[in-house]
Protein backbone atom coordinates (compact mmCIF):
# COMPACT_ATOMS: atom_id res chain seq x y z
CA UNK A 1 0.00 0.00 0.00
CA UNK A 2 2.81 2.46 0.79
CA UNK A 3 4.47 1.90 -2.58
CA UNK A 4 1.18 2.80 -4.30
CA UNK A 5 1.59 6.24 -2.75
CA UNK A 6 5.27 6.53 -3.67
CA UNK A 7 6.61 5.83 -0.19
CA UNK A 8 9.39 3.44 0.71
CA UNK A 9 10.56 1.84 3.94
CA UNK A 10 13.91 2.79 5.46
CA UNK A 11 14.20 -0.11 7.88
CA UNK A 12 12.32 -2.46 10.14
CA UNK A 13 12.97 -4.55 13.22
CA UNK A 14 11.45 -6.61 15.99
CA UNK A 15 10.51 -4.57 19.08
CA UNK A 16 11.65 -6.82 21.93
CA UNK A 17 9.02 -7.87 24.46
CA UNK A 18 5.96 -6.32 22.86
CA UNK A 19 5.03 -8.96 20.28
CA UNK A 20 5.46 -6.30 17.60
CA UNK A 21 7.71 -5.45 14.69
CA UNK A 22 8.03 -2.07 13.02
CA UNK A 23 8.78 -0.34 9.74
CA UNK A 24 10.03 3.25 9.51
CA UNK A 25 8.92 5.53 6.68
CA UNK A 26 11.03 8.74 6.80
CA UNK A 27 9.30 11.94 5.71
CA UNK A 28 11.99 14.60 6.19
CA UNK A 29 11.36 16.34 9.53
CA UNK A 30 8.84 13.68 10.56
CA UNK A 31 8.25 9.98 10.00
CA UNK A 32 5.66 7.23 10.14
CA UNK A 33 6.38 4.19 12.27
CA UNK A 34 4.27 1.26 11.20
CA UNK A 35 3.99 -1.37 13.91
CA UNK A 36 2.26 -4.69 13.59
CA UNK A 37 1.78 -7.84 15.67
CA UNK A 38 4.50 -10.33 14.71
CA UNK A 39 3.09 -13.47 16.36
CA UNK A 40 5.51 -13.46 19.31
CA UNK A 41 4.05 -13.60 22.81
CA UNK A 42 4.33 -10.20 24.50
CA UNK A 43 5.90 -9.85 27.92
CA UNK A 44 2.92 -9.47 30.33
CA UNK A 45 4.95 -7.03 32.44
CA UNK A 46 5.03 -4.52 29.56
CA UNK A 47 2.12 -2.30 28.39
CA UNK A 48 -0.28 -4.24 26.09
CA UNK A 49 0.55 -2.36 22.90
CA UNK A 50 -0.21 -5.31 20.58
CA UNK A 51 -3.71 -5.69 22.06
CA UNK A 52 -4.37 -1.97 21.60
CA UNK A 53 -3.28 -2.22 17.98
CA UNK A 54 -5.49 -5.26 17.32
CA UNK A 55 -8.47 -3.29 18.70
CA UNK A 56 -7.66 -0.32 16.43
CA UNK A 57 -7.38 -2.58 13.38
CA UNK A 58 -10.74 -4.10 14.27
CA UNK A 59 -12.49 -0.73 14.01
CA UNK A 60 -11.05 0.17 10.60
CA UNK A 61 -11.56 -1.05 7.08
CA UNK A 62 -7.97 -0.55 5.93
CA UNK A 63 -4.64 -1.87 7.22
CA UNK A 64 -2.88 1.47 7.87
CA UNK A 65 -4.63 2.94 10.91
CA UNK A 66 -3.05 5.52 13.23
CA UNK A 67 -2.91 4.07 16.73
CA UNK A 68 -0.60 6.41 18.61
CA UNK A 69 1.40 9.55 17.99
CA UNK A 70 4.64 11.15 19.13
CA UNK A 71 5.50 14.77 19.80
CA UNK A 72 9.21 15.52 19.60
CA UNK A 73 11.00 18.08 21.75
CA UNK A 74 14.37 19.55 20.84
CA UNK A 75 14.93 20.52 24.46
CA UNK A 76 15.06 17.72 27.06
CA UNK A 77 14.30 20.19 29.86
CA UNK A 78 10.92 20.99 28.25
CA UNK A 79 10.03 17.31 28.07
CA UNK A 80 11.01 16.82 31.73
CA UNK A 81 9.01 19.90 32.79
CA UNK A 82 5.89 18.64 31.00
CA UNK A 83 6.38 15.13 32.39
CA UNK A 84 6.65 16.53 35.90
CA UNK A 85 3.56 18.74 35.44
CA UNK A 86 1.52 15.77 34.19
CA UNK A 87 2.99 13.24 36.66
CA UNK A 88 4.46 11.10 33.85
CA UNK A 89 7.19 8.55 34.22
CA UNK A 90 10.27 9.35 32.13
CA UNK A 91 12.26 6.56 30.50
CA UNK A 92 15.78 6.82 29.17
CA UNK A 93 15.97 4.31 26.31
CA UNK A 94 19.56 3.37 25.47
CA UNK A 95 20.98 3.34 21.97
CA UNK A 96 20.82 0.03 20.13
CA UNK A 97 23.76 0.49 17.81
CA UNK A 98 24.35 2.51 14.65
CA UNK A 99 21.16 4.10 13.35
CA UNK A 100 19.24 3.48 16.59
CA UNK A 101 20.14 6.40 18.88
CA UNK A 102 18.99 6.53 22.48
CA UNK A 103 16.09 8.77 23.44
CA UNK A 104 14.01 10.08 26.34
CA UNK A 105 10.34 9.08 26.47
CA UNK A 106 7.41 10.28 28.60
CA UNK A 107 3.71 9.49 28.51
CA UNK A 108 4.05 5.94 27.18
CA UNK A 109 1.42 3.83 28.93
CA UNK A 110 -1.17 6.47 29.91
CA UNK A 111 -1.68 7.15 26.20
CA UNK A 112 -2.85 3.56 25.76
CA UNK A 113 -5.81 4.36 28.04
CA UNK A 114 -6.28 7.91 26.72
CA UNK A 115 -5.28 7.49 23.06
CA UNK A 116 -5.79 11.16 22.19
CA UNK A 117 -2.61 11.91 24.19
CA UNK A 118 0.80 11.50 22.54
CA UNK A 119 4.02 10.04 23.79
CA UNK A 120 6.61 12.79 24.33
CA UNK A 121 10.07 12.09 22.94
CA UNK A 122 13.49 13.74 22.84
CA UNK A 123 16.44 12.50 20.79
CA UNK A 124 19.72 14.05 22.00
CA UNK A 125 21.18 13.79 18.51
CA UNK A 126 21.21 16.08 15.46
CA UNK A 127 18.37 15.84 12.94
CA UNK A 128 20.56 13.82 10.57
CA UNK A 129 20.56 10.94 13.09
CA UNK A 130 16.78 10.90 13.74
CA UNK A 131 14.29 8.59 11.97
CA UNK A 132 12.88 11.32 9.72
CA UNK A 133 16.28 11.81 8.11
CA UNK A 134 16.74 8.17 7.08
CA UNK A 135 16.79 7.39 3.37
CA UNK A 136 14.16 5.20 1.76
CA UNK A 137 13.35 4.15 -1.81
CA UNK A 138 10.57 6.72 -2.26
CA UNK A 139 9.34 7.27 -5.82
CA UNK A 140 7.84 10.62 -4.71
CA UNK A 141 9.41 13.30 -2.54
CA UNK A 142 7.56 13.61 0.79
CA UNK A 143 7.61 16.94 2.63
CA UNK A 144 6.36 15.54 5.95
CA UNK A 145 3.16 15.23 7.90
CA UNK A 146 0.73 18.02 7.04
CA UNK A 147 -2.11 17.15 9.41
CA UNK A 148 -2.91 14.63 12.07
CA UNK A 149 -6.62 14.36 12.93
CA UNK A 150 -7.15 13.44 16.57
CA UNK A 151 -10.46 12.62 18.26
CA UNK A 152 -9.74 13.99 21.71
CA UNK A 153 -9.89 16.78 24.24
CA UNK A 154 -8.00 19.94 23.35
CA UNK A 155 -7.38 21.00 26.97
CA UNK A 156 -5.84 17.59 27.76
CA UNK A 157 -3.50 17.74 24.77
CA UNK A 158 -2.46 21.33 25.48
CA UNK A 159 -1.67 20.52 29.11
CA UNK A 160 0.22 17.36 28.09
CA UNK A 161 2.27 19.06 25.33
CA UNK A 162 2.44 22.67 26.54
CA UNK A 163 0.41 23.74 23.49
CA UNK A 164 -1.53 22.17 20.64
CA UNK A 165 1.19 20.69 18.39
CA UNK A 166 1.54 22.06 14.88
CA UNK A 167 -0.58 20.22 12.32
CA UNK A 168 -2.94 18.64 14.86
CA UNK A 169 -6.62 19.02 14.01
CA UNK A 170 -9.15 17.99 16.63
CA UNK A 171 -12.46 16.28 15.97
CA UNK A 172 -15.21 15.13 18.31
CA UNK A 173 -14.74 11.92 20.25
CA UNK A 174 -12.02 10.23 22.27
CA UNK A 175 -10.69 7.54 19.90
CA UNK A 176 -7.31 9.24 19.44
CA UNK A 177 -5.52 9.42 16.07
CA UNK A 178 -7.84 8.85 13.11
CA UNK A 179 -5.91 9.84 10.02
CA UNK A 180 -2.66 11.40 8.89
CA UNK A 181 -2.03 13.52 5.78
CA UNK A 182 1.39 13.38 4.15
CA UNK A 183 2.53 16.12 1.79
CA UNK A 184 4.75 15.81 -1.28
CA UNK A 185 6.93 18.19 -3.31
CA UNK A 186 5.77 16.50 -6.50
CA UNK A 187 2.01 16.16 -6.32
CA UNK A 188 -1.00 16.13 -4.08
CA UNK A 189 -1.00 14.88 -0.49
CA UNK A 190 -2.30 11.50 0.63
CA UNK A 191 -4.40 10.66 3.68
CA UNK A 192 -4.01 7.39 5.54
CA UNK A 193 -6.34 6.10 8.23
CA UNK A 194 -10.04 6.28 9.01
CA UNK A 195 -11.65 8.65 6.51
Amino acid sequence: MLSEHGLGIARGRVIPGFGLSNLVVPLGRSFLEITYPNGEDPNPALPPVAAVQQKALGRASEPLVPVAWLVGFENAATLHRLANRNDLAVSEVPAEGAGYPGYTLAGFGPNLVRPWLPTLIHWPVPHEEKPGALTAPHTRRPTGILHLDIAGREEDIERWCGELPEGVRLVNGDAGPLRVSVGFHDGPPITLGIL
